[in-house]
C-alpha cells in the first residue's frame, strides 16, 4: 500500500505548473533554435514530507543532503569513486521516516546512452529512518570511463520499486540523486599496460593514430622546429586518420591525449 496524504492535489497542481512552464520554455527556444536536449531525465517527486535520501556512501563517495527542489538533486560534480569491473561494492544509503516503506534503487548507465535499462538496475532494500545497505556487482562487460549513478528512494515496498522507474512521477513520493561513477577495468598488469599503448603509423599518405583501449580526446602534430601544425579537440574516438599528405619529408612530433587522462609522445617520419 502506498503512502497516501492530502498533498496530492498540491503536487499535482504543481507538476502542472512546471510542466506549463517548461512548454512555454520550449517554445521560446525553439523559435530562437537553440533548443539543447537533456540526456538524462528529472523526475518530479515530493521529498518534503521526509520520504527523502540523507547520505549515500560507496567506495570513497560519502555525501549527505537533504530534500532536493522538486524531489532531484544533481551530485554529478563530486569527485567520482573509481568501481573496478567484475567487483561487488557495498552502499549504504540513508532514508528519511515520512513512510514505514522507504525502498531504494540504484542504476548505473553502464553504456552512457543517457538512459537506464534493466540491465543497469540494483535494488538496494528497503528501510524507514534508517540506513539501507547493500551490493552493487559491477559487470565484467562495462566499458571504462565515468558513468552516471542515480539513486532513488521511494514511499513503496520492494514490490513497488522494479527496474522501470528511474524517470517515474506516479509514485509521486520520494526523491532522486544522481552521482558520477568511473569505472575501471580489473585488468592485470600486462593488461594495464596495453592499455596505454598508443600506436601511430603511416597508411596511404596519411597519419593513423590508434588506442587498443582508450580513447582519443586530443591529437597535436609539431615539426622539428616546434611549429604546431594541426591540432584537434574532442575527436572521441579509438581510431583517427590524419590526412598529412601536405606535410611530407619531414620529421613530425605527435601529442597524443587520451580519456584516462595521459599524453603520449610519438615520432614518425611523414
Amino acid at each position: 500500500m502506498n503512502k497516501i496524504t492530502f498533498k496530492k492535489n498540491e503536487v499535482q497542481i504543481k507538476k502542472l505548473a512546471g510542466n506549463v512552464e517548461l512548454f512555454l520554455v520550449f517554445v521560446f527556444l525553439a523559435g530562437s533554435h537553440a533548443v539543447q536536449s537533456q540526456t538524462y531525465c528529472e523526475p518530479f517527486l515530493d521529498c518534503t514530507d521526509d520520504d527523502l535520501i540523507l547520505n549515500v556512501s560507496i567506495s570513497t563517495l560519502t555525501n549527505a543532503s537533504t530534500c532536493g527542489v522538486d524531489g532531484y538533486n544533481d551530485f554529478t560534480t563530486l569527485p567520482a569513486p573509481v568501481l573496478t569491473t567484475g567487483t561487488s561494492y557495498p552502499i549504504a544509503v540513508t532514508v528519511g521516516d515520512g513512510w514505514s516503506n522507504e525502498s531504494v534503487s540504484v542504476w548505473i548507465d553502464y553504456n552512457s546512452n543517457g538512459t537506464f535499462e534493466a540491465s543497469e538496475f540494483t535494488f538496494i532494500g528497503v528501510g524507514s529512518g534508517s540506513v539501507v545497505n547493500g551490493n552493487i556487482s559491477i559487470p565484467s562487460s562495462a566499458t571504462s570511463g565515468n558513468k552516471r549513478m542515480r539513486v532513488r528512494v521511494a514511499a513503496v515496498g520492494s514490490s513497488g520499486a522494479t527496474s522501470g522507474l528511474a524517470c517515474d512521477e506516479d509514485q509521486e513520493y520520494g526523491e532522486t540523486e544522481d552521482y558520477t561513477v568511473n569505472i575501471q577495468s580489473n585488468a592485470g598488469r600486462d593488461d594495464i599496460t596495453k592499455m596505454k599503448q598508443v600506436i601511430a603509423y603511416k597508411s596511404s599518405g596519411a597519419t593513423v593514430v590508434e588506442t587498443p583501449y582508450n580513447i582519443i580526446t586530443s591529437v597535436k602534430i609539431y615539426d622539428l622546429l616546434g611549429k604546431l601544425v594541426y591540432n584537434q579537440d574532442n575527436i572521441g574516438l579509438s581510431t583517427l586518420k590524419i590526412e598529412t599528405g601536405n606535410l611530407s619529408n619531414q620529421v613530425l612530433i605527435l601529442k597524443i591525449a587520451t580519456d584516462d587522462g595521459s599524453v603520449t609522445s610519438k615520432k614518425i617520419i611523414n
